[in-house]
């Protein structure tokens, strides 16, 4: 531990995943406390989630610093206990809002800080399985730009199914109270994870900004990442591969 040099843990994204972990472990271990404290009768549910969140970023920034020195269990497991709470909190604030008469800091799956609860722990999942030397160079981050595209699709259609609902048959807002959060989250994962994408396989700018501009219109992001496939813009194995296409 003592000998080795700046390696592949010890990189840029390692570091900022650490700051954002300490930062949101004390941001919302303090808030939580001084609400618990002050004022548990308003709200003990969602201000007992944030210190639950609170504890989760504490042992998240752990998992994450034992993975930067190859020890990847316990970051392994840590990460996806951190993606299902961020999940079941943020659900249960949309469909039971009687629960949380205040927010907690998973409340609409983060929305209140910019939905980085939602997309911190993917992030740092991301960056964990990129340390797997035998993987090739942004297989996973492919991977998961597949991922992200067919689900902004899949949540565009509950969304838009939830307008239908509410403006059409005027059935109610409970279809786009719960979409919207959901589609809102995906969105900011798929442009993240279309960044990174364009900067590994080093896209052309026209080629990212229509990655990006995908994500507006309902389910062309799925059209986007076809077309990607099949024109050889998510080839791995030439990082670079995007150069010979840019005068398609």
């Amino acid at each position: 531990m003592t000998g080795s040099p700046a390696g592949p843990g010890r990189s840029g994204p390692h570091q900022v995943l650490l700051a954002l972990y300490a930062l949101f472990a004390l941001a919302a271990g303090a808030r939580s406390i001084v609400q618990l404290a002050t004022r548990a009768d308003e709200a003990p549910l969602a201000y007992s989630l944030s210190l639950v969140a609170a504890a989760t970023y504490a042992l998240g920034w752990l998992a994450i610093r034992q993975a930067s020195v190859g020890r990847a269990g316990f970051a392994s497991v840590m990460l996806w206990v951190e993606v299902a709470g961020v999940v079941i909190v943020g659900t249960a604030s949309v469909v039971e809002r009687d629960w949380f008469p205040e927010p907690s800091v998973w409340s609409g799956y983060g929305i209140g800080y910019g939905f980085v609860p939602a997309i911190l722990p993917i992030a740092a999942l991301l960056w964990l399985r990129g340390q797997d030397p035998s993987r090739a160079p942004g297989l996973d981050l492919v991977s998961a730009f597949k991922i992200v595209a067919f689900a902004e699709a899949v949540s565009w259609s509950g969304l838009l199914v939830g307008m239908f609902f509410k403006h059409v048959v005027d059935a109610g807002e409970q279809g786009v109270e719960i979409f919207g959060p959901i589609h809102g989250t995906v969105f900011v994962g798929y442009v993240l994870v279309a960044l990174l994408t364009w900067n590994r396989l080093g896209w052309s700018i026209p080629v990212a900004l229509t990655a990006l501009a995908a994500a507006i219109p309902p389910f062309c992001t799925v059209f986007f990442e076809m077309w990607a496939e099949r024109t050889g813009r998510l080839d791995t194995a030439d990082p670079r591969q995007e150069l010979k296409h840019v005068l398609d």
